[in-house]
């Protein structure tokens, strides 16, 4: 082996690597947003005992941010799914809304309270009229997605509904 080829090969290994490099890099800063599902009422996000609460349940989203860089987070793009039924929150009401603020930095964490009725209704998740060892077991597939601000969806599908016991599982 003479120089001139060692050389050769230690260029292009060097070229290899910057761009191995190059998309280390890219992948790495990329935006990642984790989405929580969670059982919660309406006295969990009252401000202030004064307030006419009633105690109805709430989906609680969580959106935290896992990736380096901030994200603006609209949540009014907030889809939930099971098989074929949408529910959209652009147009519903949702807790939080007064103190949600769009802009989510590195790893911090913002959360929403939408109405659990709702969501099960348009959903069609209903309670069977009574409970067996087959009812008992059945679970909703739910899957969950958000937009930035330029329309990049975060999405999962880890989530699922256990009605009998009310509580959303992984």
């Amino acid at each position: 082996m003479n120089l001139d080829l060692l050389s050769k090969i230690i260029g292009v290994l060097g070229f290899v690597i910057s761009l191995l490099t190059f998309f280390i890099t890219r992948y790495e800063k990329r935006k990642r947003i984790e989405i929580e599902l969670s059982y919660a009422n309406e006295f969990e996000f009252a401000k202030n005992d004064e307030e006419n609460i009633n105690d109805n349940s709430l989906i609680r989203v969580r959106f935290t941010n896992i990736g380096p860089t901030a994200i603006i987070l609209k949540p009014r793009t907030l889809i939930i799914k099971h098989e074929n039924k949408l529910f959209k929150l652009q147009n519903d009401d949702f807790y939080g809304m007064n103190d949600f603020t769009e802009l989510v930095p590195p790893l911090s964490t913002r959360e929403i309270g939408v109405y659990l009725d709702s969501v099960m209704d348009i959903l069609d998740i209903k309670a069977p009229k009574t409970y067996d060892a087959k009812s008992l077991e059945k679970r909703y597939r739910l899957y969950v997605e958000v937009s930035d601000h330029v329309g990049k969806k975060f999405k999962t599908n880890k989530f699922y509904y256990h009605e009998a016991i009310g509580e959303f599982c992984t």
